[in-house]
């Protein structure tokens, strides 16, 4: 009577070992693809930002015609960065003053 017991107690044991062994290989397998599929969408592009000097007759049009990246779609759109970067309420800048830009390491 006791091996039938302990061998029923076993089989359970090896059964709960089994479907826990089971749910942990399937969340790997799960938790694996997302790292995976986040790894492919990193950009080969990386972001930096550098500090340029206004010249005389800058305006901050002109700057973002030179300067703007391929993350913006327009030059408004990037103006506007510009402004919320630098902390800007107008487009109005002076010369001698220092205003943060944004570039890609492939557009050095």
């Amino acid at each position: 009577m006791k091996t039938r017991a302990s061998k029923h107690a076993m089989k359970k044991r090896i059964g709960i070992l089994g479907a826990g062994l089971a749910l942990v290989l399937s969340g790997c397998m799960v938790f694996g693809s997302f790292f995976v599929s986040a790894h492919e969408n990193i950009s080969d592009q990386s972001t930096y930002y550098k500090s340029i000097k206004i010249q005389p007759g800058d305006t901050l049009w002109d700057i973002a015609e030179e300067t703007m990246t391929s993350k913006y779609d327009s030059v408004p759109e990037y103006v506007q960065a510009l402004k919320d970067m630098n902390n800007l309420d107008s487009d109005d800048i002076q010369a001698g003053q220092y205003l943060m830009i944004v570039y890609n390491d492939t557009d050095i």
